[in-house]
């Protein structure tokens, strides 16, 4: 297999990590069929050998749009630490395994908003108390609310963006969380 890169976090993609979080997809990666980048989960138009990974001049940007990134980021990791925490709270070893990488997928996202919007850390959050979600059905219910709220951020803020670039990736990752919303919406009914 050529060596991919994604266009939108940046990662190598070869045959040595291309099934890394392959819960986290709805359509699976195979051996020689790539169609998800296996570390933010974006879609097979945004893998290339050639092309250069989206980058924008973060000093070009205006208030609004690194206010947006910053909000972008903190909920990105808001729900990276939700899942980690999940994925030690979850009963069963399937969902373990899914928040796990699904966890994985957002702290990635996070590292986007923050190259793109040049912040030098990630922040630190206050980490709630999650123990009331005691049951894997209760945690993948409260999965399901934050890919809905995450879908809706990046629909409401993609206009509030001055560059196309940041709408592109924002339209990207909207994807991934669609594809997660119907995975812990899927797991909710079977938990």
């Amino acid at each position: 297999m050529k060596q991919l890169k994604c266009l939108i976090c940046g990662m190598n993609i070869n045959d040595n990590g291309y099934d890394l979080n392959n819960d986290s997809f709805i359509e699976k990666n195979e051996k020689g069929r790539i169609i998800n980048c296996p570390f933010c989960g974006v879609g097979k138009m945004y893998l290339d050998c050639e092309k250069e990974i989206y980058k924008v001049e973060n000093k070009s940007l205006d208030i609004q749009s690194l206010q947006v990134l910053d909000h972008a980021m903190k909920l990105e990791i808001f729900n990276g630490e939700f899942y980690e925490e999940a994925s030690q709270l979850a009963k069963g070893d399937k969902a373990k395994k899914i928040f796990k990488e699904l966890s994985n997928i957002e702290f990635m996202h996070a590292k986007i908003h923050k190259r793109l919007g040049g912040f030098e850390n990630l922040p630190k959050l206050h980490k709630p108390d999650y123990t009331r979600y005691n049951t894997d059905k209760l945690l993948f219910e409260e999965a399901y609310k934050r890919e809905e709220h995450a879908i809706l951020f990046y629909k409401k803020n993609s206009d509030k963006v001055s560059s196309n670039i940041i709408k592109d990736v924002f339209n990207a990752l909207s994807d991934v969380e669609k594809q997660h919303e119907t995975i812990t919406n899927e797991r909710a009914s079977i938990a």
